[in-house]
């Protein structure tokens, strides 16, 4: 009983006289560099970032939240990194392919509870219907299918008064009591621009 008892003392002795083996977070010299491969915080590239949503979908958290203000016609998207697990999902599901991406950064921790390091948001223009004035898409969502499409955007209303209004302003229009055929060639969301044409076909 008394060899391992000196064995244990002995560990004890030469450990407390020894360096620590680990860091002295955050107070260290260096940085701990995680490898390429690391999954850390998501960011947006608000240059790249369409605003589709596409991300707050996939997301099996629910760390991305999709926020509409319909006066100030923009929508906010925001990650909250409390609830992010790292997965990956929102990066390899975005249409655009770049505009989330995982980068190397794994600090989380803050020392002020009104430190925003705990959540990225960036904002949208939004479109909205100029009949029911419910929200269509994002302008870069719209501007991002109009450069995929090329000429076939003449095939879709929404897509060619989006094109036009890159050259020209085009005023809007007073709301009817009644949608009529010609408005189809006005900013509308699905919903209305499908009651044109059921109405139009009776």
């Amino acid at each position: 009983m008394i060899l391992p008892k000196l064995r244990e003392v002995k560990e004890a002795v030469s450990s407390f006289f020894s360096k620590p083996y680990t860091s002295k977070y955050p107070f260290t010299k260096e940085p701990y560099k995680p490898v390429e491969q690391f999954r850390g915080k998501p960011h947006y590239d608000d240059k790249v970032c369409i605003g589709c949503g596409t991300c707050a979908q996939v997301c099996p958290a629910g760390a991305i939240t999709i926020t509409d203000d319909i006066e100030k016609k923009t929508r906010t998207l925001k990650i909250n990194y409390t609830h992010c697990i790292y997965c990956g999902q929102c990066q390899e599901h975005c249409i655009t392919e770049t505009g989330i991406k995982l980068s190397n950064d794994y600090i989380t921790a803050v020392f002020n509870a009104d430190d925003k390091a705990d959540f990225e948001e960036i904002q949208k223009q939004l479109v909205l219907c100029q009949n029911c004035g419910e929200p269509i898409a994002t302008i870069d969502h719209l501007d991002w299918l109009i450069d995929r499409l090329g000429p076939k955007i003449y095939g879709h209303p929404l897509l060619m008064i989006r094109k036009q209004e890159q050259f020209m302003d085009i005023p809007e229009s007073e709301v009817k009591s009644k949608l009529r055929r010609e408005d189809l060639f006005k900013t509308l969301c699905p919903k209305c621009r499908h009651k044109i044409v059921i109405e139009d076909g009776r």
